[in-house]
């Protein structure tokens, strides 16, 4: 199963790889995790999150000038950001499992910058990417997933065509590259995919260090990419 994942979304060069590494079980293990009693302020957390100011067209993020107000997902669920109302709501629950699974991917693969996003409509009624989890450097929220769009950006171009991205040296890149941090030299971006192979979402992985991603930490992510379409983004 996780090998025809591998071919779907062109990564066939790792499979022989897979008998020889050991792979992580984070999303099983989270699922499986009572959820806990959140505080107030760790609600919140969960659905409202730092943005940098974007550009007057608002095709640019305006890199390391935050936004006044933190995007809001309570928005994209259709929910009031109410902490009684979204205590033990099915979307914390959600947002809590994708949290703690980011946190773990994101210190084992020794990345800079780690996020799930989900393929949803935005409350103006656009297809995009929205990012529902993450860790680094604050960063867009929404990836638009029109063809226009996905000229200039990787995450946008994987939402679309389902087809992994991984950019070992971004400066000798050719292809599609949004700039979130100019320090980050290598990104992993790849689809996940439910189990009747429809697009679902993206995860999205970027280091400081050129040639960051091994066999082993691309296929550690990519399971986790794996799992999560199993578990429908747990939706």
């Amino acid at each position: 199963m996780f090998e025809e994942y591998l071919k779907k979304i062109g990564l066939n060069n790792l499979i022989s790889h897979t008998e020889s590494i050991e792979l992580n079980n984070f999303v099983a293990e989270i699922f499986s995790t009572k959820f806990p009693d959140l505080s107030e302020k760790e609600i919140e957390k969960l659905y409202a999150y730092d943005v940098p100011k974007m550009s007057a067209d608002g095709s640019c993020s305006i890199l390391e000038e935050k936004a006044e107000d933190p995007y809001n997902l309570a928005k994209i669920f259709e929910l009031e950001l109410d902490f009684k109302k979204l205590k033990n709501h099915t979307q914390t629950i959600r947002l809590w499992r994708l949290n703690k699974i980011t946190e773990k991917i994101y210190k084992s693969s020794e990345v800079e910058w780690f996020g799930i996003y989900r393929k949803t409509k935005n409350p103006a009624g656009d297809l995009v990417l929205v990012k529902e989890a993450y860790r680094g450097v604050f960063s867009r929220a929404e990836f638009p997933l029109t063809k226009e769009f996905a000229k200039k950006s990787n995450n946008s171009t994987v939402g679309i065509s389902g087809k992994a991205i991984i950019i070992q040296d971004v400066n000798a890149h050719k292809g599609a590259y949004y700039e979130c941090d100019n320090k980050v030299n290598s990104e992993f971006c790849l689809p996940i995919l439910d189990r009747k192979n429809k697009i679902i979402g993206i995860i999205d992985a970027e280091a400081f260090a050129k040639n960051h991603y091994t066999s082993a930490r691309l296929l550690q992510i990519a399971k986790i990419a794996f799992d999560l379409g199993g578990k429908n983004l747990g939706i």
